[in-house]
């Protein structure tokens, strides 16, 4: 399965060229209609998520994680079940968009001089971790790095002081606990902490609730964190795109 906003992507291109060298079928979710990967891919979803006007690409992002959940609970043979949480997903984003904005823009003005954020997740929340970083960087020009909760103790935790932002991922899953001891790790040391998750703990210096979807979770909690890199970004008086 090989996922790509323009269907350009070189690395994405090569893996598909060798998996096609061993014979294998290539599945596609591609946002470019007519691009080389929605060409040489023997079955393909466009995206649908209409055209990146910025370098970031973000609603192509959401956009896969949407069909990858739908995939998976398809396979599982529980469409009807993913269809809802994708739902209630939608519903959770439509929910930030309306309340959450002023509280995603205070943060951005506290932690807009920082020089290092960090995020951490497990599980899913892992590669949201990531997201974020990416995003942060990629726009804001700050230095971020996202990591899975459990390797805080690694070398990152030497970098935390205090008011280092920290961004902290705890969907309503089995990795909740984990997660939240990072958390604490990061608070322990000076640590400005970023909750994103169902419920409040009082860990948080900021909360942003992300009520829960399940799986479907990662979707705004990925929005949370697009919002906040552009904020920043608007903030530095840097252009976003």
């Amino acid at each position: 399965i090989a996922l790509s906003q323009s269907g350009e992507t070189i690395d994405v291109i090569d893996a598909v060229k060798r998996a096609r060298e061993k014979e294998a079928k290539i599945y596609a979710l591609v946002n470019a209609l007519g691009s080389t990967l929605y060409r040489m891919a023997d079955y393909k979803i466009l995206l649908m998520a209409g055209p990146e006007k910025a370098v970031a690409s973000t609603k192509a992002f959401t956009a896969k994680l949407a069909h990858l959940i739908i995939l998976a609970y398809a396979v599982a043979g529980r469409l009807p079940e993913g269809k809802k949480y994708l739902s209630q997903a939608i519903e959770a984003m439509e929910s930030i968009l309306k309340n959450e904005i002023p509280t995603i823009k205070k943060i951005a003005k506290k932690i807009v001089n920082s020089h290092h954020v960090f995020a951490i997740g497990r599980g899913l929340a892992y590669p949201i971790a990531l997201e974020a970083a990416l995003k942060i960087k990629e726009i804001s020009y700050i230095h971020a790095e996202g990591l899975p909760s459990g390797e805080l103790k690694h070398g990152t935790i030497a970098l935390v002081e205090k008011g280092t932002p920290c961004i902290a991922f705890l969907p309503n899953d089995e990795t909740y606990g984990a997660n939240l001891v990072g958390a604490m790790e990061m608070k322990a040391r000076g640590g400005y902490i970023i909750g994103i998750s169902h419920t409040p703990h009082e860990v948080f210096d900021y909360y942003i609730p992300v009520s829960d979807c399940r799986e479907a979770s990662i979707i705004p909690q990925t929005m949370v964190v697009q919002l906040l890199a552009y904020f920043l970004a608007v903030e530095k008086g840097l252009d976003p795109d």
